[in-house]
């Protein structure tokens, strides 16, 4: 069985830096330079609408310069409230659950049956700092202490049973 794989050509609308220089688009309304209402000559755009000098003219004088992509205080709120929110949906829970591991893993007695992370049960024979031996079957085996995933409780499966 063979896959074919087929290719969707897209059109991409023009960038914001359109590589055509002013003199080249038809001209608008908007691209004529304006002379003063007090009737002096204007200073500062040639006939193309390319200001002569460095200053930035900008071509519709009745609407406002746009704004940068990082100009409004809305960011300024947003940056806060995504680290809180990945506080208590990532590190709040993951603290919680080291906690109870910590705490399932002091609470070890020999006698109770456990379960190992690697999902072989049995029954705890010794305990050691650090490890922890098991009987499973006719085997004893020593494990780190902090692989054993849960302890099972008799009381659990007494009523889940009935």
């Amino acid at each position: 069985m063979s896959l074919t794989t087929n290719y969707v050509p897209l059109t991409l609308p023009h960038t914001f830096q359109d590589p055509q220089s002013r003199s080249d688009r038809p001209a608008s309304s908007g691209d004529a330079p304006r002379a003063p209402a007090s009737g002096a000559p204007s200073t500062g755009a040639s006939t193309t609408g390319v200001p002569t000098t460095g200053t930035v003219v900008n071509p519709n004088p009745e609407q406002p310069a746009p704004a940068g992509p990082c100009a409004g205080g809305e960011m300024m709120y947003m940056m806060p409230l995504f680290l809180v929110l990945m506080y208590f949906m990532m590190i709040r829970p993951e603290q919680k659950r080291k906690k109870e591991q910590m705490e399932l893993l002091a609470a070890i007695k020999v006698g109770e049956a456990v379960v190992m992370l690697s999902g072989m049960h049995g029954v705890v024979t010794a305990l050691d700092d650090k490890t922890v031996t098991i009987r499973a079957g006719d085997a004893s085996i020593t494990f780190d202490r902090s692989s054993v995933a849960r302890i099972v409780r008799e009381e659990a499966t007494a009523t889940t049973g009935a």
